[in-house]
């Protein structure tokens, strides 16, 4: 709350609870800058959608409306990476590492268009224009 206090908006602690309910999205009991400005952005606009929604459809090798870790065993090579190729990680712990940028709503090694998303809804929160 101390941004608002900067401003001279000062909140009694249901106030403050309330507000921190509606954008606080990882559940931490505070608002961090990016909380915030994805809140301020709100959707994405359709011109990001469809660029998400193809780049989904890439990833989804057998079009079975689903990513999965085969999904990105098929397109994404992980034995030059540097962990992989050192023995600290195994290839499916490579996958799974990568596949987790994505997999936030349940962490199921499945994911949804949804989650997808919600990823780069985050990630454009950030971008000022198309």
């Amino acid at each position: 709350m101390f941004g608002l206090k900067d401003f001279d908006i000062h909140l009694n602690e249901e106030q403050s609870a309330v507000l921190i309910k509606h954008f606080d999205r990882d559940n931490s009991g505070s608002v961090n800058f990016d909380e915030f400005l994805v809140a301020l952005r709100g959707d994405l606009n359709e011109n990001r959608l469809g660029f998400i929604r193809r780049a989904y459809q890439k990833l989804d090798i057998n079009g079975d409306g689903v990513v999965t870790l085969d999904d990105i065993a098929r397109i994404y090579d992980v034995s030059q990476h540097p962990d992989v190729m050192s023995g600290k990680k195994t290839p499916e712990e490579a996958y799974r590492e990568f596949m987790s940028l994505w997999d936030t709503q349940v962490a199921d090694g499945i994911v949804t268009l949804d989650e997808f998303c919600q990823y780069y809804r985050d990630v454009s929160a950030s971008i000022d224009t198309d």
